[in-house]
């Protein structure tokens, strides 16, 4: 609900944040804007990873992290098997966190799905982190459950992660780690000695307005899916090179 540059500034100015990640829903474009921002202020104290929140099997969400240059130019293909995902984004370079798992309010891995995932070798060796404190609705009645399971079987690394639509609600679940470069987050990730916090209590990082949740539902249930349209015609359309 804000642009890339309004996100960059409230973070640079109105908290305390070293490291954010821009991952929209089945997008990239937002996360390489990110990159130029931060590669044009090299003495900025934000710095930005490249990401996207794939959707894969029944829609299920897998987020992607940590892209280097040559960073992808298109997103991932949708609705693919999770392990195949995964793999896809090992290719690429990056790493997985499982965002908002066993919720019931999104689209989320259960703990079955999530097993199943990590009986895979080479999807563990992907799989770096789950979200034991995230801000989407109902998250936070979901860590004593996800800190559990984490430390008895998954044994992933601890997340926070604000899941932020609204430029207020950038911050309020957030991990902290040694060091403060992403070079360091990514090391900590794997190395699973980050830590996942909440900042403030639910009733101070819900505070967005009703009318602000309903401009949301109305960019992705409408506006967003319009221009994807658009995009997809406009390929359809655009002249082919080649012979043949």
């Amino acid at each position: 609900m804000a642009s890339v540059a309004e996100i960059m500034r409230y973070v640079e100015h109105e908290t305390d944040l070293d490291i954010i990640a821009i991952a929209d829903h089945d997008q990239i474009d937002g996360a390489l804007e990110a990159a130029r921002w931060c590669a044009e202020r090299p003495t900025g104290r934000v710095c930005a990873l490249v990401g996207t929140e794939i959707s894969a099997s029944w829609g299920r969400h897998v987020l992607a992290l940590f892209f280097e240059e040559p960073y992808p130019q298109r997103p991932f293909s949708r609705f693919k098997p999770l392990r195949e995902t995964v793999e896809r984004v090992c290719d690429a370079g990056g790493l997985v966190v499982v965002p908002h798992a066993l919720s019931a309010l999104v689209p989320s891995l259960g703990e079955r799905a999530l097993a199943h995932l990590l009986a895979s070798s080479a999807a563990r060796a992907t799989v770096a982190g789950v979200e034991t404190c995230s801000g989407v609705v109902g998250g936070r009645r979901s860590e004593a459950r996800l800190r559990r399971l984490n430390a008895a079987q998954w044994r992933l690394a601890n997340v926070g992660s604000s899941d932020a639509h609204h430029l207020i609600q950038i911050g309020s679940a957030y991990t902290t780690f040694p060091g403060r470069s992403p070079v360091d987050l990514r090391a900590a990730l794997m190395a699973r000695t980050t830590q996942a916090h909440w900042a403030g209590s639910e009733a101070q990082t819900a505070r967005v307005p009703v009318r602000s949740h309903a401009r949301q539902g109305w960019r992705s249930l409408v506006v967003k899916p319009a221009r994807e349209l658009r995009a997809v015609l406009a390929g359809l359309n655009r002249p082919r090179q080649g012979g043949g």
